[in-house]
């Protein structure tokens, strides 16, 4: 009910269906996003209790279908912050646990970078090769864990000049460079990803009643 206050149902499954398929989510991912979905739903619950707007016919389904849109959706579809806004304001997300730093592969070097990394880092200059799947682009010889995170301190060696890709987890870019899109990088085990689906779903979930109670 809540969700297709915002969006036309057929337009969102549309828009679930390309996504899906231009990221070609293999099964791994949607388990992790399935987790995903469940944790943030039981914080949700926790913000905006059921009890509460129960009167007025909001469901545990009406969250669950927020969260998905939340995933998908920028906010400014609804005159809302950006995911890079909302990222912005709170780095506290972050717990420093390094999961994003040891699991992902490869870590992207964007071309425009790259003399500016080594200029502040020359040890670099052999650890760099190019990126086979973006040929003009560069990545991390080694990663998974990255080379450059200490496992005993949780943090990065050479956080101060560290790749855009790492500055801006856990969104990323994806498509090229003609109609490159800000996605979430969905993991469940990523505090800064579940708290920033959580924000999104707070936001579309008040701005739902709020349509709503305009109807009545």
């Amino acid at each position: 009910m809540l969700r297709n206050l915002l969006i036309d149902k057929d337009l969102f499954e549309n828009i679930q269906k390309k996504i899906l398929e231009a990221e070609d989510w293999n099964d791994n991912a949607k388990l992790e996003t399935n987790i995903l979905e469940r944790n943030v739903l039981k914080l949700l619950r926790k913000k905006r209790s059921l009890k509460k707007y129960k009167k007025i016919g909001v469901n545990r389904n009406d969250l669950k279908e927020l969260i998905e849109l939340a995933e998908i959706t920028n906010l400014e579809l609804f005159q809302g912050p950006s995911n890079s806004e909302l990222a912005s304001l709170h780095p506290e997300w972050c717990n420093h646990c390094g999961i994003c730093c040891s699991e992902s592969s490869p870590i992207f070097i964007h071309k425009d970078e790259l003399n500016l990394l080594i200029m502040f880092n020359p040890r670099l200059d052999t650890e760099i090769i190019a990126n086979e799947y973006y040929p003009e682009h560069f990545r991390f010889k080694e990663d998974k864990p990255c080379k450059f995170h200490n496992d005993e301190t949780k943090r990065c060696k050479i956080y101060d000049s560290r790749p855009q890709v790492c500055r801006h987890y856990p969104l990323m870019m994806i498509g090229n460079e003609d109609r490159a899109r800000n996605i979430i990088n969905l993991r469940y085990n990523c505090n800064y990803a579940t708290r920033l689906i959580l924000e999104k779903s707070i936001i579309l979930f008040d701005e739902a009643v709020k349509r709503l109670d305009k109807k009545k």
